[in-house]
């Protein structure tokens, strides 16, 4: 009988990686453009990144957060310079994605003293009971979720969400409520199905919550690190967030990371909530990260990311003359493709999309469902 608790994982154990390719267990070599879903940046098996790995293994060292790490405060360093605008000075170690978003929820509060956040309807943030509740992972089974959370409409143009609609409701909501301590979304809705928002959503959205004296929160965990095109995604809208999460491609996959950048303002704020994260930013880990942020600064892998972004789009168009191809789009190397039963009713059809996430495992190319949309995410170092 089984011992691993896992309810959904598909039927193919993978057991190595090489560049843009894994390997199951009876020899079957894949393309993979799933790449731990936004986690694989640099690709598998990199030489730089092992090469480091083996370097700080030999120092057999784990500090804990009662001391002090030089390594750490270079790393920190290092994010914030890199981080999109010039409000971000200080960042917080965390273990993964999940936790950056804890840190950001409880450094809102206790930096502007108020408890409402809102984000969007459908997108997610993490799995933990903050991040599920301010995201979409709150199921009837774990309910009731953290309370203090407020959601807005997912603007999507394809389905007819109109953005002028969530903006107009962002607006009414700020003038009612007087207790709304910060707004938190991802730059692009990644697993919402790679959803774009229009141009005009989040400058607007952030005009609105600059006068209000509302916080601007961007989870860049899965779309940072270069996969959307740019160095971080929410440049693409010219945003200058207060707070920000990394993970996943932060890491490339070589270890278990995360971040939450914050402004020094939020910092000093913040100076009594638990910060004791016990494995966050271990050696071995921010060893690996460190030289995964080297190969993509180095190489310049957001330009990569844009150019064969571009080209698969193209190619992934031709297949909309399908008729139950809704509509393709991408940020960089993070692509959907939306099945739907038919183009007039556009309505979603997930049976369909895991039928053909299956056909095209058979014919060995990796790639992922979420909801109604395929969903691709290949290493943005070694695609071809």
């Amino acid at each position: 009988m089984p011992a691993l608790a896992d309810h959904f994982s598909r039927d193919i154990a993978i057991v190595d990686g090489d560049g843009c390719y894994v390997t199951d267990r009876d020899g079957r070599r894949y393309i993979d453009f799933v790449a731990g879903w936004c986690v694989g940046t640099v690709g598998w098996k990199h030489h730089a990144v092992v090469t480091a790995l083996k370097r700080q293994a030999e120092h057999g060292l784990f500090v804990p957060a009662l001391f002090r790490y030089p390594a750490w405060e270079q790393f920190a360093k290092q994010l914030v310079d890199l981080a999109p605008g010039s409000r971000l000075q200080r960042a917080w170690r965390c273990t993964s994605g999940s936790e950056a978003i804890e840190f950001a929820i409880k450094c809102a509060r206790a930096a502007t003293g108020k408890k409402t956040i809102v984000s969007i309807d459908g997108v997610y943030h993490g799995h933990t009971y903050g991040a599920a509740s301010v995201g979409d992972a709150m199921t009837p089974d774990m309910a009731p979720g953290v309370p203090g959370f407020m959601k807005l409409p997912l603007p999507n143009q394809y389905h007819g969400v109109d953005t002028g609609d969530v903006i107009s409701r962002f607006e009414h909501l700020l003038r009612a409520s007087h207790d709304v301590a910060a707004f938190l979304s991802e730059p692009v809705f990644t697993n919402a199905g790679v959803i774009l928002p229009p141009s005009d959503f989040y400058p607007e959205i952030q005009r609105l919550c600059r006068q209000h004296g509302v916080l601007v929160m961007m989870d860049e965990v899965a779309t940072g690190f270069g996969r959307c095109g740019a160095l971080f995604a929410s440049s693409l809208w010219g945003l200058e967030p207060d707070v920000l999460c990394l993970g996943k491609g932060m890491t490339g996959g070589y270890g278990t990371m995360g971040a939450t950048l914050v402004s020094e303002e939020i910092f000093q704020r913040s100076k009594h909530i638990p910060q004791l994260s016990t494995f966050g930013w271990a050696a071995q880990d921010m060893a690996a990260a460190q030289a995964v942020i080297d190969v993509i600064l180095r190489e310049r892998l957001w330009e990569n990311a844009h150019g064969l972004g571009m080209y698969l789009i193209d190619q992934l168009r031709a297949l909309e003359s399908r008729p139950y191809v809704g509509q393709v789009r991408n940020a960089g190397l993070l692509l959907g493709m939306e099945i739907v039963k038919d183009k007039s009713s556009k309505k979603p059809d997930p049976e369909r999309a895991e039928k053909l996430a299956e056909d095209c495992a058979r014919s060995g190319l990796l790639i992922e469902t979420a909801g109604n949309v395929l969903f691709m995410s290949p290493p943005i170092h070694d695609v071809a």
